[in-house]
């Protein structure tokens, strides 16, 4: 096996989850020529281990992690769909996270209830939070070997419909607008029907998303079996607190299938709550919190590993970018 280049300037650290890299005094420039020297190795380790922790190149805005963007990835196309609000600052560049910063974003698979998913997301520290914060990460492979072989076997079977329901402007979460990045009802409903995506529109300018999804998928380079999806964020009775979810329910007449994400097995049989449970106590067990420094990089395998958020203070500035 081939071995990356460690010398006193560049500390590589291959037994450390994530694989982690430190640069003494480094830059961009010193990365990209560090990266082209060892392309396979780095390609092959982040396939493989699912991330790699990149300090000290002072990559610490937009224009930086833009261009580093356009270098690593330069054919990534846009991907639409998304579930959740994030800024966009460039072509290639947006806010990691906008939820609220006292909350958790549970390890995830970058969106795995979509047929058009990135194989690897990138992240860079553009501001480190006061306290916490730390991006996280997880084994696909290692959550799937903790699994209660039950819930394994019925998702492995079964499969999964993902259910989002986007307003048009004014409600919980992105609007279609903004999910899609446009404004044109016809060239959504195109996107939608190139990637296997049934669109229902509703009254109020809500439109209702409907995805059928494999759980499980084989990683299509090295084989590996790997959990590959986000359903634990598509069952409102264990993504929101009580009285919210109540609310919700409420505001929604009762039906949970109308709440801005729902799903089920793709057969159309109620998932287990317990079977949530399961998979949200194996999320935690194997989270991973990367600290951040300014200028830091992580780059992740999005089918090899999870990734997610811990709650912080302060100014937290974190971009991402997908390829």
């Amino acid at each position: 096996m081939k071995t990356l280049i460690s010398h006193e300037d560049i500390i590589v650290e291959e037994d450390k989850y994530p694989m982690t890299i430190t640069f003494k005094n480094g830059s961009m420039d010193k990365f990209l020529t560090y990266y082209e020297e060892n392309k396979e190795v780095i390609e092959d380790r982040l396939m493989n281990v699912g991330a790699i922790h990149v300090v000290g190149i002072n990559i610490d805005d937009v224009d930086k992690f833009g261009s580093l963007m356009k270098k690593l990835c330069p054919k990534a196309p846009a991907f639409l769909d998304g579930n959740s609000s994030r800024g966009k600052y460039s072509s290639n560049v947006y806010n990691a996270s906008e939820y609220d910063e006292a909350s958790i974003v549970r390890l995830h698979t970058e969106f795995s209830y979509s047929n058009l998913y990135p194989k690897k997301i990138f992240f860079c520290c553009q501001t480190p939070a006061t306290t916490g914060g730390e991006t996280t990460v997880g084994d696909c492979k290692k959550a799937l070997e903790l699994l209660k072989p039950e819930v394994v076997e019925a998702f492995e079977k079964k499969g999964i419909t993902y259910i989002r329901n986007l307003h048009s402007g004014a409600g919980l979460g992105p609007s279609w607008q903004e999910a899609f990045e446009t404004e044109d009802k016809a060239s959504m409903e195109a996107y939608c029907k190139e990637n296997g995506i049934e669109v229902d529109w509703k009254k109020d300018g809500i439109v209702r998303l409907t995805q059928h999804r494999p759980a499980i998928r084989k990683h299509p380079i090295t084989g590996d079996r790997l959990w590959f999806n986000q359903v634990d964020q598509f069952y409102p009775a264990a993504m929101y607190e009580e009285e919210i979810y109540d609310t919700l329910l409420l505001m929604n007449g009762g039906e949970e299938d109308a709440l801005p994400m729902f799903s089920r097995f793709a057969d159309g049989t109620e998932i287990k709550k317990e079977y949530i449970e399961n998979i949200i106590q194996v999320l935690d067990d194997i989270t991973i919190p990367v600290p951040w420094q300014k200028g830091d990089l992580l780059m992740v395998d999005n089918m090899t590993a999870l990734h997610g958020r811990l709650p912080f203070t302060g100014d937290r500035s974190i971009l991402a970018s997908m390829g």
